[in-house]
């Protein structure tokens, strides 16, 4: 008696692999035919990061300072500070900026509203700082605000001009392939296109670009 119960324990255990493979397709097609909109808010817990950008980012401050004598207003000279420095920019898309406009036969469209700034990252091992002090300043005071205030401007400017980088490089690429492989982590999609909504480039707009792709791991 008992080996009949151990056969069937073994039997059971057998089995259960065996249904569950059976169950598995039956169970993704269900997933595809629900691919909408609000199975993309409920699957996307946090962007999506598609991409980096490298490029150079420079931010100039300086001041003016006066002197007055003898009723007079003389001119102590400007002191400027230039700050340089290589940015790093992660792109990708927010779940809120996502729409499925078609799906059939594994062919996924979806509709992007915005690609965004996720990150911008500065090399401070190549960072450089450049002043010059006005003739009748002095560098320990008029030149160190000036380092100090450039810096701060850096880091400010550094995401408006982010911003910018992504409507004058060319990135629809790999946003696609990102989307792509969200996509298919979910159902079986076969293929999928975009169409950016916010891709409206300046005119004689030109920059030093060089994109990547975020590595799998």
């Amino acid at each position: 008696m008992l080996r009949w119960i151990v056969r069937l324990i073994l039997l059971l255990l057998l089995a259960v692999p065996v249904l569950l493979m059976w169950f598995a397709p039956w169970q993704s097609r269900t997933v595809v035919e629900q691919f909408d909109d609000q199975l993309l808010k409920i699957e996307a817990h946090a962007a999506i990061q598609a991409g980096f950008i490298q490029t150079m980012h420079e931010q100039q401050w300086g001041s003016h300072a006066f002197v007055h004598v003898l009723g007079l207003t003389l001119p102590r000279g400007m002191t400027e500070a230039r700050v340089r420095a290589p940015i790093k920019v992660y792109y990708g898309v927010r779940p809120e900026s996502l729409h499925v406009l078609n799906f059939e036969n594994g062919n996924l469209a979806l509709a992007v509203d915005k690609v965004e700034v996720l990150n911008v990252e500065t090399d401070l091992s190549r960072l450089e700082i450049e002043t010059k002090v006005g003739w009748a300043r002095f560098d320990a005071i008029s030149g160190e605000e000036a380092r100090q205030s450039a810096r701060k401007a850096f880091e400010r400017s550094k995401y408006k001009a982010a911003g910018q980088l992504l409507l004058s490089a060319d990135i629809s690429e790999h946003v696609r392939l990102a989307l792509a492989r969200f996509a298919s982590a979910i159902s079986d999609i076969r293929h999928v296109n975009i169409e950016r909504r916010d891709i409206e480039k300046p005119s004689g707009q030109s920059t030093e670009l060089s994109p990547g792709i975020i590595p799998q791991h």
